[in-house]
């Protein structure tokens, strides 16, 4: 038997104590500090967002499980499975999804964002698939952009709707099965059944979902029968939960695929490709690896950089997979006009759709329609999915007058080294006063990615600062947050008291004498005193990174304000 963990949960107003097993803490929910801010309440689903937030980890329960040496729950496939069950679907029902699973270190979530905008451009042109569900996380700036439908999150009415059906049917079951009805799934598999009751209920053809810690214990874990697998770029995240080394990290990650369904993997370290040759080889499963397409060469990707083709290339392979079943192909046309192409050679691609024949078996290929699942030729809903696709906080920039907003949500040395890169080449294209707005809400590797950013931009590019501002996660400067930003997995004491930002301050200042280094509480604090350094010397450029929290709640502020935004790149028609 396991020995028993202590550990301090917070079930509604009092304090409980409860000694539960590694496996029984995960069902264990509850805040552990009252909040010490505000909430600022917005529309009707205002309700269902605070009863999710309840969901969170509070900080107590967080470092009990770490000081326990609890990494992640072995039991939480089959708990995912137990409460889809409670909420009125089988596991089996998912299949009718034809789900496209992406798990990965770097990418994962803009993999999909590709797959799932050009589904979304099928559906426009072919009307097949007629409904395309995208489940990523994290959000942005609301909670809803976690679950959309044809590139849209769901509105306020079906995410109330939805969460409320998932809550009461979990409260209900539970009373009757003689369980507590106040233990609800955390935070993240809470949403997850919130999608999968949403899909179902919206009746989606096709649904993309984005892994979320690992793949082989991650919730999302749950389909049978995928209509395809992919695996990003790998990369060292989350050690605590999936272990230190790459090795380590790619089995977690090579859980997600599944005997029977096509499987597909960008190249990988020579240690991770080796365990998902040998996992695949365990499930019955061959991986096709995906190398940079070469018909991508045209398409306008954003950013034009060689992971960004990377992340395309492995989408148009999930996406040409997960069509297929649909019996939609791409077929090659000779262009009439084109006279000096005899031979077709320069042949047009398109989507055709095969019905299926009364025996249900599609119908049989035509000499132009192509089999391969990794297409050079590219049809132009592939194109145009690719070219639309804006996902924000990735290597996104913003304009409002004289203030050049620079903003990418890495949260890694290996990410941040990218956006770093990213915003390296950019600075350089401008002479301006330069602005870094940063914030990691943990001592044990915020440092070393401050040093990351900073090696990365002065070593390679001869970029700096001359004006660095740490702050913590909270909205707005009267101390409220927007309930979407809601963070219980923080230290309250910690963030109150600003200890990680003070910390990073005498960091930066170590190897960087010469800037202006701030600490200010909120967000707000830090977008007014870029307001004020514009004022007093005109353009500036400001890179805003080290985490979602900060990047989300920062588009907000501006995005609330009549500044005249405009982006850079577009948007989705």
């Amino acid at each position: 038997m396991r020995a028993r963990v202590p550990l301090f949960v917070l079930f509604r107003p009092q304090w409980r104590r409860c000694y539960s097993s590694p496996t029984e803490i995960t069902t264990i929910v509850g805040r552990v500090h009252k909040p010490s801010y505000e909430l600022i309440k917005i529309g009707p689903s205002q309700d269902a967002i605070h009863r999710l937030n309840s969901c969170q980890w509070g900080f107590e329960t967080l470092e009990a499980r770490r000081a326990a040496g609890i990494k992640l729950d072995d039991t939480v496939v089959e708990q995912m499975r137990a409460w889809l069950r409670r909420i009125g679907h089988k596991p089996s029902d998912l299949d009718r999804l034809n789900v496209v699973h992406v798990a990965g270190t770097k990418g994962k979530g803009t993999t999909c964002a590709f797959v799932n905008s050009i589904l979304t451009r099928c559906s426009k042109t072919l009307g097949v698939p007629a409904k395309v569900g995208l489940y990523t996380s994290p959000h942005l700036c609301s909670v809803r952009e976690r679950i959309r439908i044809n590139s849209e999150p769901l509105t306020e009415a079906q995410f109330t709707k939805y969460f409320f059906e998932v809550w009461n049917s979990l409260e209900k079951t539970a009373k009757r099965q003689g369980l507590d009805p106040a233990l609800k799934p955390v935070y993240f598999r809470f949403l997850t059944l919130v999608s999968f009751h949403a899909f179902l209920r919206e009746g989606v053809d096709t649904a993309v979902y984005e892994a979320g810690v690992g793949g082989e214990l991650d919730s999302t874990n749950v389909f049978e029968r995928p209509a395809a697998t992919g695996i990003t770029t790998l990369g060292i995240d989350h050690v605590e939960s999936l272990g230190e080394t790459i090795d380590k990290i790619a089995w977690h990650k090579a859980g997600i695929l599944k005997t029977g369904s096509p499987a597909f993997s960008v190249r990988q370290l020579p240690g991770a490709e080796t365990v998902l040759r040998e996992r695949a080889e365990e499930k019955g499963v061959r991986i096709q690896w995906v190398d940079p397409n070469p018909g991508l060469q045209n398409v306008k990707i954003k950013p034009a950089e060689d992971f960004q083709v990377k992340n395309a290339s492995l989408a148009v392979a999930l996406t040409t997979t997960v069509l297929k079943k649909l019996n939609v192909h791409i077929a090659e046309t000779p262009d009439p006009l084109d006279l000096n192409d005899e031979k077709g050679l320069r042949a047009k691609a398109r989507l055709v759709v095969r019905k299926p024949s009364p025996n249900g078996a599609a119908q049989p290929s035509t000499n132009n329609t192509l089999s391969s699942s990794q297409p050079t030729n590219l049809p132009d809903e592939y194109v145009r999915g690719l070219e639309d696709v804006v996902w924000r906080a990735r290597c996104e920039t913003k304009i409002c007058g004289d203030q050049r907003y620079y903003f990418d949500g890495a949260h890694t040395e290996e990410s941040l080294q990218v956006a770093s890169s990213w915003f390296g080449k950019l600075a350089l294209e401008r002479q301006v006063p330069r602005i870094l707005i940063f914030n990691q809400q943990s001592l044990r590797n915020a440092v070393s990615l401050i040093r990351t950013v900073h090696h990365t931009l002065y070593d390679t590019y001869k970029v700096d600062f001359q004006h660095v501002i740490f702050c913590t996660n909270i909205t707005y400067s009267d101390n409220k947050y927007k309930p979407d930003f809601v963070n219980h997995n923080a230290d309250p004491e910690a963030v109150k008291s600003l200890t990680h930002q003070n910390m990073l301050r005498d960091e930066w200042h170590s190897f960087d004498p010469n800037a202006e280094v701030l600490v200010m509480p909120t967000i707000e604090d830090a977008q007014k005193r870029v307001e004020e350094i514009s004022k007093e010397k005109g353009e500036v450029q400001t890179l805003v990174t080290g985490s979602f929290h900060l990047v989300g709640g920062f588009i907000s502020i501006l995005e609330g304000q009549d500044y005249g935004l405009k982006s850079t790149t577009p948007k989705d028609e």
